[in-house]
């Protein structure tokens, strides 16, 4: 019986073999790999794991799956909880093995996740990389004189994991930080780490502040986070900017956010990737506002425009009783948003608007789709 197994396993040809795999979920690649040497060498093979991950992006057009993050006391790390999200409502929400890497009193914060890798890091410079699919983690060295410094919450820090491009897919980390908060007038040092190659490596700084309360955001090679002038006080026609690191160039560029938003600082905004777009929204919704606007970047033109118009008249007091409204992904004309507890969940078109609640109440939720991307990649 089992060389019959084995017969018909070799008589398959190898390429339809490897158009079947690369349509399985991550844990059932994975099993796969015990079948034969053959079968492993192709589920290892970069050529094939880039192919899966093409495959699974192309899914989040009808299915989004979204990670949430809470402490998790009993195991002294973080509890991982995946919710898989159609255009029908939530199709699947089950646990995660929790990350046991970091002790619950250490102050941390969570990279938005790229090709399905996610960053846990501290104050005090542990860097720890994690594949919540293969569940493959990698500590990433201290970075070593001169960009050591004594950890403490009072330290700015902020690190984000982006991908070069599609033609070269290196992996990087680009890290700032800040010992001396007093120095308005000082940009921060920026830090690269490769993947690759296993080192730091210093660049020149941007020449104005980081917002270092929001994630880096990571599209098409490009890093994004918001950006302020280093002049205090600053000129009334000021607006905060976007800052724009280049991967491959490792070159930063500013980009203006419209004035049509309305706000004039770094904390009233909140930025997010929807339909293969930076797009930038208000951190707060106001009770005079009777819409909530999302606005889109057209990279090409640098300009700015309004991509959905949400009516706020939708929504039930429940979900309002922070004034926060967070959009995290979309699905065919949805966009799928939350509130501050991510207890409850919005499919909203201007077409319908589902509500769906969940007792599962993650502090940090993110896209994100499974990937065999090895943290050592």
């Amino acid at each position: 019986m089992k060389g019959e197994k084995r017969r018909c396993v070799n008589v398959l040809p190898q390429e339809i073999v490897q158009e079947i795999l690369v349509k399985l979920p991550v844990k059932s690649v994975l099993r796969f790999k015990a079948v034969s040497r053959e079968w492993g060498g192709t589920i290892e093979s970069k050529y094939f794991i880039e192919k899966h991950n093409r495959y699974q992006r192309s899914l989040q057009v009808r299915q989004v799956r979204i990670v949430l993050f809470s402490q998790e006391k009993r195991y002294n790390g973080l509890a991982l909880e995946n919710m898989l999200v159609s255009a029908s409502g939530i199709v699947h929400a089950s646990p995660c093995l929790p990350i046991r890497a970091f002790n619950r009193f250490d102050g941390y914060k969570i990279s938005e996740p790229c090709d399905g890798l996610i960053c846990l890091y501290t104050y005090s410079r542990i860097f720890n990389l994690v594949n919540p699919a293969t569940t493959s983690r990698r500590r990433i060295p201290d970075p070593t004189p001169p960009y050591s410094f004594n950890g403490g919450h009072d330290v700015l820090t902020l690190l984000g994991i982006g991908r070069e491009n599609s033609v070269s897919p290196r992996y990087k980390f680009v890290w700032f930080f800040e010992r001396d908060i007093m120095r308005r007038d000082k940009s921060p040092r920026c830090v690269v780490f490769a993947l690759d190659s296993n080192t730091w490596r210093y660049v020149d700084p941007p020449h104005c502040r980081v917002y270092y309360r929001h994630s880096l955001i990571h599209l098409d090679g490009v890093m994004y986070c918001f950006a302020d002038h280093m002049e205090k006080p600053r000129l009334f026609e000021e607006y905060p900017k976007l800052l724009a690191f280049d991967l491959h160039t490792e070159t930063f560029q500013s980009i203006s956010i419209t004035p049509d938003i309305g706000c004039r600082y770094c904390h009233e905004l909140s930025m997010c990737v929807l339909n293969h777009r930076i797009c930038i929204f208000k951190t707060f919704v106001d009770d005079k506002d009777c819409f909530f606007k999302i606005w889109g970047l057209d990279i090409d033109k640098r300009s700015w425009e309004t991509m959905y118009s949400i009516d706020l008249s939708c929504f039930l007091p429940e979900f309002k009783v922070e004034k926060r409204i967070i959009p995290i992904a979309t699905i065919n004309d949805y966009v799928i948003i939350s509130n501050v507890y991510r207890t409850i969940w919005v499919l909203y078109s201007s077409k319908s608007c589902i509500l769906y609640h969940t007792c599962f109440a993650g502090h940090v939720a993110m896209s994100y789709f499974e990937t065999l991307v090895s943290t050592y990649q």
